[in-house]
C-alpha cells in the first residue's frame, strides 16, 4: 500500500504514436490505441492499469492519426478523472525510441514508460518501483519475464540477456537469452539524452537506444515472472489477449467457494465474454441478478399456493430453484465485469452486498411459506427465522472484523470450518438441488443450522485472531522503536 501511495508522484509516459499496421489492417481504419478489447481501448486499458497501481499523471505521445487519438485521450481524462498531457511526436515514423524522446524537457524526475499495446498486471509498476528503491543505480529498469513457456512465437518477442540484475544484451533473436522484455520500464530523465544520441546515430528503436546504456551498466531489470502481461501486434494476439483476460478472471477470485469455482464460473465467464463489449455496468448486472433471484423467491411463494396439486407444486419449486441458481451465476458476472473493465467501486460492492441480502431473505421466506403450506406446521417459520438470523452473519462477521483490525479475515483462520458448506454459492446451490429433488424441508434445516453453527464457533476463533493481531502490532511498534534508536546512535 505504501508503494502505491508513492507511485502517485511518478508519471507514466504512454507511447500511442505508432501505426500498428498489422493490427490496424484487420480493424479497418481504427488507429491501434483505439482498438478495443472487451469494451475498452488499448490506450484506456494502459491508463487504467497504471491508475490502479497508483499513478495519477500521464503523458501520452501521439503520432499516427493523432487527432483521433487526442480526442479519445481527452474523453478518457474526463471520464476517469486523471491528468493527461498530450505530446505530439514529429518523428514517430523513426521508431518507438523516437516517440519516447518526445517528452524530453517536460519530465525532470523518474517516470514509467510503456507501449499502449501492452496489457499488464498493475503489480508490475509496483514491482519496478520497489526493485529500484532497493538498488537505485539504473537509468532505465525493465520488467522482465523469465518464463518462455507461454510465448507461442519467441522469434517475435524482444529478448534480454542478463548478468545479475544488469542487462548485457537486448533484441529479437539474441542467443542465450534469459528473459523477455515486457515493455514496461521505470526510467530517469537521463534516458532522454541517451535517446537523443541514438536518434543522431540513426537508431530510432527503443531497444537500439537502450543498448547504449549497457557498457555503463545503467540498464537494469526487475523480475516480474508470474505476473500477467501481453503484447498485442496482430489480430491473433488480440483474440489471444481477450481469452487470456477472461482466464485471468478465474484465477484472480481466490476466495471463490467450490460451486463458484467449479460450476458457476464456467457459465459466468461466457456471459461476461458476450456482454463485456456493451455499455453495461456491474451495478446493472447486480440488479438483473437480484431480480432473477427475487423471481425465484416468488416461485417458492407460488409453489406454496399450489400445495394442493403435487405436480404443480413440484414444477413451481423446480422453476424457483433454477431461477435461484441462475441468480447465483449472474452474481459472479458483476464482479467479472468490474475487474475486466476497471469498474471497481465501494458503492458497487455495497449495492451487491445489499441486493444479495434481499435475495437471501426472500428465498428463505418463500421456502418457509411453501413448507408451511405443505406440512401445516408453524415450525417452518421457526426454522425460517433461524435462517434469516444466520445467513447474513458470515458477511457481517468479515466486515466487522475488518473494521476492528484493519485487515481481512483469512480463510485459514476458520480452521476445520473451511470444510463446512456455508458460502453463499454453496447455499444457493443447495436451494437449487433441494427444489429439484423435492426436499425443500432439508434445505430450510440446512440454512437454519449450518450458518448459525459456524457463527457460534467463530466467536473463539475471532478472539484468537484479534489477539494475534494485537501481538503483531506490538511487535511492529517495538521494531520501529529499536530502528529509531539505532538511527540516533
Amino acid at each position: 500500500m505504501r508503494a502505491k501511495n508513492l507511485l502517485r508522484d511518478i508519471p507514466a509516459v504512454i507511447l500511442a504514436a505508432g501505426e500498428g499496421s498489422r493490427l490496424r489492417n484487420s480493424e479497418g481504419e481504427v488507429p491501434k490505441p483505439l482498438v478495443r478489447i472487451h469494451g475498452l481501448s488499448l490506450l484506456e486499458r494502459s491508463l487504467l492499469t497504471f491508475k490502479t497501481a497508483g499513478v495519477r499523471k500521464f503523458y501520452v505521445v501521439v503520432g499516427f492519426q493523432k487527432d483521433r487519438v487526442i480526442e479519445h485521450a481527452r474523453e478518457l481524462a474526463e471520464k476517469h478523472d486523471i491528468f493527461i498531457e498530450i505530446i505530439s511526436s514529429d518523428c514517430w515514423q523513426l521508431g518507438n525510441g523516437a516517440s519516447a524522446s518526445a517528452p524530453a524537457g517536460r519530465i525532470d524526475k523518474p517516470f514509467f514508460l510503456a507501449m499502449c499495446d501492452h496489457l499488464f498486471d498493475p503489480e508490475i509498476p509496483v514491482r519496478l518501483f520497489e526493485t529500484e528503491c532497493e538498488n537505485n543505480s539504473a537509468v532505465c529498469r525493465l520488467a522482465v519475464d523469465r518464463n518462455f513457456r507461454g510465448i507461442n512465437d519467441v522469434g517475435e518477442a524482444t529478448l534480454v540477456s542478463i548478468l545479475g540484475d544488469t542487462v548485457v544484451d537486448i533484441g529479437k533473436g539474441i542467443p542465450n537469452a534469459d528473459a523477455m522484455d515486457t515493455g514496461i520500464f521505470l526510467c530517469k530523465p537521463e534516458l532522454f539524452d541517451v535517446l537523443k544520441k541514438a536518434i543522431s546515430q540513426g537508431k530510432g528503436n527503443l531497444s537500439d537506444a537502450l543498448r547504449l546504456l549497457i557498457p555503463e551498466k545503467k540498464f537494469k531489470v526487475a523480475d516480474v515472472t508470474g505476473l500477467f502481461w501481453f503484447d498485442i501486434d496482430t489480430p491473433w494476439d488480440l483474440k489471444k489477449a481477450e481469452d487470456s483476460l477472461l482466464a485471468l478472471l478465474k484465477r484472480s477470485k481466490n476466495i471463490d467457494g467450490p460451486v463458484s469455482k467449479y460450476i458457476n464460473r464456467h457459465f459466468s465467464i461466457e456471459i461476461t465474454r458476450r456482454i463485456a463489449r456493451k455499455s453495461i455496468t456491474p451495478n446493472q448486472v447486480s440488479a438483473v441478478g437480484a431480480v432473477v433471484g427475487i423471481l425465484g423467491a416468488m416461485g417458492f411463494f407460488i409453489s406454496g399456493m399450489l400445495a394442493d396439486s403435487a405436480p404443480l407444486f413440484s414444477l413451481a419449486c423446480i422453476i424457483a430453484g433454477l431461477l435461484v441458481q441462475v441468480s447465483s451465476i449472474i452474481d459472479g458476472v458483476d464482479g467479472e465485469i468490474a475487474r475486466l473493465k476497471f469498474q471497481h467501486s465501494p458503492y458497487g460492492a455495497y449495492v451487491d452486498y445489499m441486493l444479495d441480502r434481499y435475495v437471501d431473505g426472500l428465498v428463505v421466506c418463500g421456502i418457509a411459506f411453501a413448507l408451511f403450506k405443505t406440512s401445516g406446521s408453524l415450525s417452518a417459520f421457526l426454522w425460517g427465522g433461524l435462517a434469516l438470523i444466520g445467513l447474513p452473519l458470515s458477511s457481517i462477521h468479515r466486515a466487522k472484523f475488518r473494521a476492528e483490525t484493519g485487515r481481512n479475515y483469512l480463510p485459514e483462520e476458520d480452521g476445520f470450518l473451511r470444510v463446512l458448506p456455508y458460502s453463499r454459492d454453496v447455499r444457493l446451490f443447495v436451494v437449487f438441488l433441494g427444489a429439484v429433488f423435492g426436499r425443500i424441508d432439508f434445505v430450510l434445516y440446512y440454512l437454519s443450522i449450518v450458518p448459525n453453527v459456524v457463527s457460534i464457533i467463530r466467536f473463539r476463533r475471532v478472539k484468537k485472531a484479534m489477539e494475534d493481531e494485537r501481538v503483531r502490532a506490538v511487535d511492529e511498534a517495538k521494531r520501529f522503536v529499536i530502528t529509531r534508536a539505532d538511527q540516533i546512535v
